[in-house]
């Protein structure tokens, strides 16, 4: 019989393993870019199969390939937003889908990949993160296949997805007591957070006085995402706050946040940034001045988008030696 963690995961599934394993669908190729739809990364007994998009450069899963080059790309994990309760992995704020984000990437010469991952209504926390690590651990399990270099592979979302971001970067090389004793750890090599949440209880006290959301509400997304009112559920909380997990040796973080955010209060990212630079750890935390959340009011969002692969060229190695365009302009 197996044992279930507090998540409601069973620690040993082998039956589950060959969904996960299984040969990926055949590569669609449409001009300089490469898609794999509906990969599934991980499968949990009772829940709904969990799925990836992924993309590259055209040339990346040809016959004659990267693997077969020796050539390997940096990889990135996109995780979306959506509260914890909405979303999917192929729904984008309106500024990244004019971008055609995902091709921008592949362009830049970065592996996407964008995960779906258990919404609260299915699973509450720490379900998300085992997801998000999850994701992570099968990039590096078919990393020969993909051409993808392990010591490469970051983490990028927005709002809840920011909030991945962080807790699955900052955590990486740790192991979580709802995971399977010896599996391998996911660590990543860098961590981009858009305004995501991270000290769940503080929320309603970082607030503006004409903020959107009373996170203390049992109803609130975050009290969703615990399973009890914020203020109630210490050890989940504590357990999702990123800070917590904070330690020597953490990869770089680059932070961007509206500061008239009033969803996710931009206190947040300061709390997150704060215990980041006590650990001596390679922390930007960037202020939108005058900007909301999905940095409404900005005139050009996109341009974080720049700067955010120049962030990741500069910190993972890997993206420096593959002579690709920059993203588009």
């Amino acid at each position: 019989m197996q044992r279930r963690t507090p998540s409601g995961d069973p620690t040993d599934e082998p039956w589950a393993e060959p969904l996960a394993s299984s040969a990926l669908p055949r590569p669609l190729v449409e001009d300089d870019v490469a898609t794999i739809s509906g990969a599934v990364y991980a499968s949990r007994p009772g829940y709904r199969p969990l799925e990836l998009d992924l993309y590259a450069p055209a040339d990346a899963w040809a016959d004659g390939g990267l693997a077969e080059q020796g050539r390997r790309l940096p990889a990135i994990v996109w995780i979306h937003g959506g509260a914890f309760m909405l979303g999917s992995r192929r729904l984008l704020p309106t500024f990244l889908e004019e971008a055609d984000f995902f091709a921008a990437l592949a362009r830049a010469g970065f592996v996407v990949a964008t995960i779906d991952y258990r919404l609260s209504s299915e699973a509450r926390w720490p379900a998300q993160l085992l997801d998000v690590r999850a994701a992570v651990r099968w990039l590096r399990s078919r990393a020969d296949e993909l051409g993808i270099a392990t010591h490469a592979i970051a983490v990028w979302g927005e709002s809840a997805g920011g909030h991945l971001a962080a807790c699955a970067g900052l955590r990486g090389d740790a192991t979580h007591p709802d995971e399977a004793p010896g599996i391998p750890l996911p660590s990543v090599a860098a961590v981009v957070d858009w305004y995501g949440p991270t000290d769940f209880a503080a929320m309603d006290r970082q607030a503006p006085p004409d903020a959107l959301q009373v996170h203390d509400a049992p109803d609130s997304p975050e009290s969703r995402l615990v399973g009890a009112p914020v203020q109630d559920a210490h050890g989940p909380v504590s357990d999702a706050d990123p800070a917590t997990h904070v330690a020597p040796g953490c990869p770089p973080v680059l932070i961007r946040h509206g500061v008239r955010d009033r969803l996710v209060p931009f206190g947040q990212s300061i709390h997150l940034a704060a215990a980041l630079e006590a650990a001596g750890a390679d922390v930007r935390l960037r202020p939108v001045e005058g900007a909301g959340h999905v940095f409404e009011g900005h005139p050009h969002p996109v341009d974080f988008v720049h700067e955010a692969v120049d962030f990741l060229r500069e910190v993972m190695p890997s993206a420096l030696s593959h002579p690709t365009s920059r993203t588009h302009r």
